[in-house]
């Protein structure tokens, strides 16, 4: 309670921080989070209380014979309910996870691609962004996906083996099982 006494007013000075999205433009951004180390995208804000984002998010991760990479797409519509910096947003996505890796004895890659269509709601800052020109941010993001559909290759394997079921199982789970992404920082220019 003592803290919430301390937060409390802290959240309100930067929702109603008057470098709001207030002005109009349209931008360019790029952020770094987990487990979305990259991302870009472009920004619109326009003279109300509304901003948009089209963006493209990615991990990608190598280890001698094995990769993966998780990458996503969204559209989002942010709400900026004081006309300030905080924002709540809500948006659509399409996550893409593939998956290699090299058998060291026969040479053999498997790979597994799981394809979802995601649903996201976000809450964020963006500072400067009615003023024009540079802009920072951050937010938390909720990723609920859906519908995951799996794509395994596996030579010397069947769709009968033990491994290959437990696969498919994995990148079915994947597909279906919601996350959560932070991003730290974003830095954005509106022109």
């Amino acid at each position: 309670m003592k803290y919430l006494k301390i937060l409390a007013p802290l959240f309100f000075v930067f929702s109603l921080n008057a470098n709001g999205a207030s002005s109009g433009g349209i931008g360019l951004y790029a952020g770094a989070g987990l487990p979305f180390l990259g991302q870009a995208g472009l920004t619109y804000s326009t003279s109300g209380m509304f901003s948009f984002a089209l963006g493209y998010n990615l991990l990608s991760l190598d280890s001698g014979l094995s990769k993966v990479e998780l990458s996503m797409p969204e559209f989002m519509i942010h709400y900026h309910p004081f006309s300030g910096s905080f924002y709540l947003g809500v948006g659509a996505g399409q996550e893409t996870l593939e998956v290699k890796a090299t058998d060291l004895f026969t040479g053999y890659t498997a790979s597994a691609k799981v394809t979802a269509t995601t649903t996201i709601a976000k809450m964020g800052w963006m500072w400067g962004a009615s003023d024009g020109g540079l802009w920072f941010g951050m937010d938390l993001s909720f990723i609920m996906p859906s519908g995951g559909d799996p794509d395994i290759v596996a030579p010397g394997l069947t769709s009968t083996d033990q491994a290959y079921k437990d696969t498919e199982d994995a990148a079915k789970k994947f597909g279906n099982t919601s996350y959560v992404n932070i991003t730290f920082a974003k830095l954005g220019f509106i022109f």
